[in-house]
C-alpha cells in the first residue's frame, strides 16, 4: 500500500515495547493527517525520534532512522521513495 508518507514513523508503544533510545527532535513539525486518521498526540507536533538504525529485510541492509508517533493501529509507516 503506498501511503504517499513522506517520512518515515513508528508507534511510541514499539519504542517503549522494544526499550530503543530516542531523543527530541531539533526540528519539530506540524502533523495533521496520516493514512486518512486525524493525529491528536501532543497536538500533532512531532517532537520525538530515534536515531538512525540499521535493519535487515530480506538479505537487504537499509539504514533508516523514525520519527515517533502515537499510532492506533498501525505500527510502522515507511516513506515512500
Amino acid at each position: 500500500m503506498d501511503s504517499g508518507a513522506t517520512k518515515n514513523y513508528i508507534s511510541l508503544i514499539v519504542i517503549k515495547w522494544l526499550r530503543m533510545p530516542h531523543k527530541q527532535k531539533q526540528h519539530l513539525y506540524l502533523l495533521v493527517i496520516i493514512l486518512k486518521h486525524l493525529i491528536a498526540y501532543r497536538g500533532g507536533i512531532i517532537n520525538l525520534q530515534i536515531e538512525l538504525i540499521t535493519l535487515s529485510v530480506k538479505g537487504r541492509v537499509i539504514i533508516i532512522n523514525f520519527n515517533i508517533l502515537l499510532l492506533k493501529n498501525i505500527k510502522v509507516i515507511l516513506e515512500m521513495f
